[in-house]
């Protein structure tokens, strides 16, 4: 009977830390899109509310736009200093990335050409960008976007905006390449500890092959292996998010 309320509980455990994690995930992008409001480069909400859609997203999914965001962030710091350089010789905005653009690849050629296009048509280009950086839910090209937005809106010198900008996103480019390197023990560890049990659980099958079969046939072993399971998955999360900290500059 202990057993089972350990295991129960375990698994209430687990299931209030995801549901903690999401509530923290939600309240942080209300907040920010609320902070967007405020300066005006978000527009405020209509009385007309629409439901919110929570999506989990697949970890393959996940792991490319993860790659893709960090492709992104690498080239944009590049991106911008060959814009300062054309601002610098009387080009607007539209004109220097136009230029800079040839010489970009993909995926922040496509976003500039996108951009451009909507310009052409009518869009202000700080909005364009601000809803394309929301797509891609790049917080680089967001800051970017909503420096030209506020020159636009406010005036002021874009080209030492945007050389602020340049600066921020190379000091943090840099500590994150610091945090990476610093923190490779760890994640060799955490691969290692979260390998251990499945490795552990094939090990013992193979040789005493009805060893672990309590854990599937039997019902307490099935509640069990689905707190094991939780917690894993909780301890997965928990030691990404500390091997992989939020660098901001």
């Amino acid at each position: 009977m202990s057993t089972q309320l350990t295991a129960s509980l375990a698994f209430a455990a687990a299931a209030a830390l995801g549901i903690t994690q999401l509530r923290t995930r939600l309240v942080e992008r209300r907040t920010e899109r609320h902070m967007r409001q405020l300066v005006g480069i978000v527009p405020m909400p209509t009385g007309v509310r629409t439901p919110i859609r929570i999506a989990i997203p697949h970890p393959l999914r996940e792991r490319r736009r993860r790659k893709r965001n960090m492709l992104l962030s690498s080239q944009l710091a590049p991106a911008i200093e060959l814009i300062v350089g054309h601002l610098r010789i009387g080009r607007n905005i539209g004109a220097a990335i136009g230029e800079v653009t040839d010489s970009l690849s993909d995926p922040l050629r496509s976003i500039f050409v996108e951009a451009a296009e909507e310009a052409r048509l009518g869009t202000p280009l700080g909005d364009s960008l601000m809803r394309i950086s929301q797509d891609e839910g790049n917080r680089h090209l967001g800051v970017v976007a909503s420096a030209i937005g506020l020159q636009a809106k406010h005036g002021g010198s874009l080209v030492e905006i945007l050389e602020a900008v340049y600066t921020t996103i190379e000091e943090e480019d840099r500590l994150r390449r610091d945090i990476q390197t610093l923190t490779a023990d760890n994640r060799i560890s955490a691969k290692v500890l979260l390998a251990l049990p499945p490795a552990t659980l094939i090990v013992v099958s193979l040789l005493n092959p009805g060893y672990a079969s309590p854990l599937i046939t039997d019902p307490l072993g099935q509640r069990m292996s689905i707190a094991g399971v939780a917690l894993a998955f909780v301890g997965w999360r928990w030691l990404q998010r500390l091997s992989n900290p939020e660098v901001v500059a």
